[in-house]
């Protein structure tokens, strides 16, 4: 990124909320659109804005980009119709997840602004040998899998598997529960905080707008890391900030649900992220404390220095030590050997130091 990229994030940021000035920078936009995956999301808040003076040059790439997406959105809704309609033929209702519940609860005039890289959903871990036979019989290939009983010191629950059919437009990530803190362990609650949606004759269920940010917190502060590595996630904050609009949001109810220290920590940072960039409720950030703001600032302060990356993701380990326990993303479910705990602890620790994943800025 730039050396000006916090001036480009927050330019950004102002358009995604319609807000887009007449002199901007567009080919530092578009740029930092495109690596954070919000470009679709940009061309529909110019296309909802209708801005005067747009470049003309810079209209045609946005109503194109669009247009692009629009059309894999609807082949990726149809691809999602066809599994749930099989795993309904079963008896499984699944959940759709992140952006995939994004895409079956947008509005027609903005169903090519969001980005999805494939469809996420979820299943009860006593249904995923099922679920994972049934797409198979339809054409489906395992990409990735790990096997059954591959989570980490407990047979119930099994890693997620990645299935793909050629000539289809993305692969299906199927899930049986969320990585995160132990207390989300039992997917139940999922299930529970959701909606059955028909779509085309078949069922999903769609989590509400509450569950659907708890899971947007999961995948990122915890699962990818990104609490520990000062990484933004801008596709994600906007679902957030989004969902947050829909529906008002009980800021305290949903922090509760996690324990003070370390995750409340992650989950505060998101949150005084989400707001400073895109503006939440005022209620959003009381109580946030000292730690989730120190956090934040380093987040601006390392856009654009990725030699920082290291040297502050460390600073940030040392800093969480007292809530060690707390920091699995496998919900501290330990291999019942102490090689294998061991080895994999090792690994989790190294993926910290990874490169940034795609999207991430």
């Amino acid at each position: 990124m730039t050396g000006n990229s916090r001036h480009d994030l927050l330019t950004l940021a102002c358009c995604l909320n319609g807000q887009i000035p007449k002199d901007a920078n567009w080919d530092a936009i578009i740029a930092l659109a495109n690596r954070s995956l919000t470009i679709t999301s940009l061309a529909a808040a110019a296309k909802k804005s209708k801005t005067q003076g747009l470049p003309e040059d810079v209209s045609n790439y946005l109503a194109m980009i669009y247009a692009r997406n629009a059309e894999r959105n609807c082949r990726l809704k149809a691809q999602l119709i066809e599994a749930s309609a099989r795993l309904n033929d079963i008896g499984i209702e699944p959940v759709v997840m992140k952006g995939t519940a994004v895409l079956v609860s947008a509005d027609p005039e903005e169903f090519g602004a969001r980005i999805l890289t494939d469809l996420d959903i979820l299943v009860r871990p006593e249904n995923m040998a099922a679920a994972i036979e049934t797409l198979c019989h339809v054409g489906y290939e395992i990409e990735l899998a790990a096997g059954e009983g591959s989570w980490p010191g407990n047979t119930k629950y099994h890693l997620p598997v990645v299935l793909v059919r050629p000539t289809y437009v993305g692969s299906i990530d199927l899930q049986c529960r969320p990585r995160g803190p132990s207390s989300f362990g039992n997917a139940e609650w999922l299930h529970r905080d959701s909606r059955a949606l028909d779509i085309a004759g078949s069922r999903v269920r769609v989590p509400t707008p509450l569950a659907q940010i708890v899971l947007l917190l999961l995948h990122d502060q915890f699962q990818d890391g990104d609490y520990w590595r000062g990484l933004v996630d801008l596709r994600h904050l906007l679902d957030i900030a989004k969902l947050s609009r829909t529906s008002p949001i009980d800021w305290n109810e949903l922090r509760a649900l996690f324990a003070s220290g370390y995750e409340r920590n992650a989950v505060d940072t998101q949150i005084v992220t989400a707001d400073a960039l895109l503006g939440l409720d005022r209620p959003a950030t009381i109580g946030v404390g000292w730690m989730a703001r120190i956090q934040f600032a380093r987040r601006h302060f390392q856009l654009g220095r990725d030699y920082l990356a290291g040297p502050l993701t460390l600073l940030t380990l040392i800093s969480e030590l007292a809530h060690y326990r707390s920091w699995d993303r496998f919900g501290g479910e330990p291999y019942p050997s102490l090689r294998q705990e061991t080895e994999r602890k090792v690994r989790e620790l190294r993926r910290i130091f990874r490169p940034k994943p795609l999207g991430k800025l």
